[in-house]
């Protein structure tokens, strides 16, 4: 595990990511940088990506920072019954993509928030380790973004989905047990610790 700050960290395409930290950590300022990059690296045609805004307005198109109407795979998403349906359907292409060797688009999923986990627990776990488990083959990843670490959500079979958990300041030691690190509870803004998950 290392600490690092938000200024010099970039995903790597092919790692899927568990983002936690409390409100003003970051997160979402860290997540809008990464979506800029693969704009700038990917064509409409080469990437599409799907939001889960629950916030509502984060990614709206409307606002300066928010979506690229020409990006979007599917309308940004901000109810957790809609979330979770299409979630589910993604699930479904995450195989189909990985069993036939779809690797076009590359699709990068972002959840804003675990308002679909706290309303569907079982289903948002099922569907989110099955897209983890296939993103390789089926090029595509996931981030999953939370300022409540709570561990009826992020049990040891979601959290151990991800290649990536990456925590900025936490409230609570039980938080970090929810999550399995230490030493984040005094983190300043935009500083986040990065550990590895064990292999999948």
């Amino acid at each position: 595990m290392n600490i690092t700050n938000s200024d010099h960290f970039t995903f790597n395409l092919d790692n899927s990511a568990l983002l936690v930290g409390q409100t003003g950590t970051g997160k979402t300022e860290l997540v809008r940088r990464y979506i800029r990059r693969l704009e700038r690296a990917f064509t409409k045609n080469e990437m599409k990506y799907v939001i889960f805004d629950m916030k509502v307005v984060e990614f709206d198109s409307n606002y300066e920072g928010g979506a690229k109407e020409e990006y979007l795979l599917h309308s940004v998403i901000t109810s957790p019954q809609e979330g979770m349906a299409y979630l589910e359907e993604l699930a479904k292409l995450a195989m189909q993509r990985a069993t036939g060797n779809i690797l076009k688009p590359f699709i990068f999923i972002y959840i804003e928030e675990c308002d679909i986990a706290a309303v569907h627990h079982e289903r948002f776990e099922q569907a989110v380790v099955t897209i983890n488990k296939q993103a390789k083959n089926a090029n595509m990843k996931l981030i999953f973004a939370t300022s409540r670490p709570s561990c009826d959500i992020i049990t040891p079979v979601l959290r151990d989905s991800f290649d990536l958990i990456l925590c900025g300041r936490l409230a609570s030691d039980t938080d970090q047990k929810t999550l399995g690190v230490t030493g984040v509870l005094d983190l300043p803004p935009y500083q986040f610790l990065v550990k590895e998950t064990v292999t999948r």
